[in-house]
C-alpha cells in the first residue's frame, strides 16, 4: 500500500521510485540477514516492462548504496510475473565473512552518469563486467558498429555491432581486472532482434576461438536497452588470472544453441550453466510438439521444462552437484501464462526446497520454432 498509494497515486516521489526505495529496503535487510551488506554487492540485475521507470529506480539506488552502484544490467521485458510491478532486481553479493572487498576497476569505460554503476568490479578473484552495449564515448552506437550510411551490405550490423562491443568494451574491462576471455565463466547475452542469432553465434565463436563460455542468449523486444538503437547488451563474470588454475570446465552431452559453447564451468564451488531450451538437433524436443489438431492435449511449457531440468540434471551431476544446489534461476517466458505448468515440473526434482528465481517474458518468439522457455542456472558445486 505504501508503494501503490491507491487514494493519491501520483504523489512525489513517481511510483517507480517508491517501489524501488521498498525493495532496496528489503534488499539491505535480506543481506543482513545473510551476513552480508549493500556495501558487498557484486552485480544487480534489472528488467522492466516500461522504460519510464528507469530513471526513478536509479534515483532510489543511488541513495540506497551510497553513489556505489555495482555493475548492472538494465533490460526492457514484456511483463513480470506481479502485472503492478515497475521492476524485477536480482543481486548478487559476497558474505562479510569471506573476506571480499568489492574493488571498482578502473577500466575506462563510460558508464552514463545517471546510472552511476561500476562498469567493471573485482571481488576476491571473480570479475564481474556490467552490461555493455557497442556505444562510443558520446552513448550511441559507434559508427564502427554500424554500416556504414548510404550502404546495403558493407558489413552485417550484428556482426559488427558485437566485434566492437567485445573489442571495445568487453576486452578493455577484461584487461583491467587482470582477466582474458578464456577465463570467461559465464556471459549473459540479450538479442532484440532474434533473427540476428546465427551471425552472432558465427561471431561470438570466432572472437572466443575453441572455448565458448557458457552463454544464456535471451531474446527481447526493440527496442531494450538504454541506447535507443542498439541491437545487443552482454555482460560476463571471469576469473582473475591468478585463479586460472581453479576454473573447471564441465562436460555433458546436452544440446545447446551454440556449437562449441561450454554447458558449464566451475569456480570456488560456483556452477555457471549456459541457457539453456527444450532443443534437440532437429529443433523443439519431440517430447514438446504440439499436434495441430489437438492442441489442448498437451502442456507444451510443462514438456520443454521437464527436458531442461533432464539437461541441467547432467550438467549438475557432471560437476558433482544436484538440482537442490541451485542458488538462482531465471526463467525468460515467451508468454508468462505459461508459468505456473513450467514452474511445476521443478516439484518432482528438489520437493519443497526454496528455489531462488525471477520470470521474465520476453520476446513473444524463440530462436527455435515452438520454444516457449530460455532457463538460465546458477549453482553450487563441491571441490573436485
Amino acid at each position: 500500500p505504501a508503494v501503490l498509494r491507491s487514494g493519491r497515486p501520483l504523489d512525489a516521489p513517481p511510483k517507480a521510485q517508491r517501489e524501488a526505495q521498498h525493495i532496496f529496503e528489503r534488499m539491505a535487510a535480506q543481506l543482513a540477514g545473510a551476513g552480508s551488506a549493500m556495501a558487498q554487492v557484486a552485480r544487480l540485475d534489472q528488467y522492466y516492462p516500461h522504460a519510464h521507470a528507469v530513471d526513478p529506480y536509479h534515483v532510489a539506488r543511488r541513495h540506497a548504496m551510497d553513489g556505489k552502484v555495482a555493475p548492472s544490467t538494465s533490460i526492457i521485458v514484456g511483463r513480470l510475473l506481479n502485472l503492478d510491478a515497475s521492476m524485477d532486481v536480482q543481486v548478487l553479493a559476497a558474505t562479510g565473512a569471506s573476506g571480499y572487498v568489492a574493488e571498482r576497476v578502473p577500466a575506462r569505460l563510460n558508464a552514463p552518469a545517471s546510472s552511476g554503476y561500476a562498469p567493471c568490479l573485482r571481488v576476491g578473484d571473480t570479475v564481474f563486467v556490467a552490461g555493455q552495449l557497442a556505444r562510443d564515448d558520446t552513448g550511441n552506437i559507434a559508427a564502427q558498429a554500424r554500416v556504414p550510411a548510404g550502404q546495403l551490405w558493407h558489413g552485417t550490423r550484428i556482426t559488427l555491432e558485437t566485434r566492437y562491443l567485445f573489442n571495445e568494451r568487453l576486452l578493455p574491462a577484461l584487461e583491467a581486472a587482470g582477466s582474458a576471455p578464456d577465463l570467461v565463466l559465464k556471459a549473459q547475452v540479450y538479442l532484440s532482434h532474434p533473427d540476428d542469432l546465427p551471425a552472432f553465434l558465427q561471431t561470438w565463436g570466432e572472437l572466443f576461438g575453441s572455448r565458448v563460455p557458457p552463454t544464456t542468449i535471451v531474446p527481447v523486444v526493440h527496442p531494450a536497452f538504454g541506447t535507443l538503437d542498439a541491437t545487443i547488451e552482454v555482460n560476463l563474470i571471469a576469473a582473475h588470472e591468478s585463479a586460472r588454475a581453479r576454473v573447471r570446465d564441465v562436460h555433458c552431452p546436452v544440446e545447446l544453441l551454440g556449437e562449441r559453447m561450454l554447458p558449464a564451468c566451475t569456480f570456488d564451488n560456483v556452477l555457471f550453466v549456459a541457457g539453456l531450451m527444450a532443443i534437440d538437433a532437429e529443433g523443439l524436443v519431440s517430447e514438446a510438439r504440439v499436434h495441430p489438431g489437438a492442441p489442448f492435449f498437451h502442456d507444451s511449457a510443462h514438456a520443454q521444462m521437464s527436458d531442461i531440468l533432464a539437461k541441467a540434471k547432467c550438467i549438475f551431476e557432471a560437476a558433482g552437484s544436484d538440482l537442490t544446489q541451485v542458488v538462482r534461476a531465471l526463467h525468460f517466458h515467451t508468454d508468462l501464462h505459461d508459468f505456473r505448468g513450467a514452474y511445476a515440473a521443478w516439484r518432482p526434482l528438489i520437493g519443497d526446497t526454496g528455489l531462488p528465481f525471477s520470470a521474465i517474458e520476453v520476446a513473444p518468439q524463440m530462436f527455435v520454432p515452438g520454444a516457449r522457455l530460455v532457463v538460465d542456472l546458477w549453482g553450487w558445486a563441491p571441490d573436485r
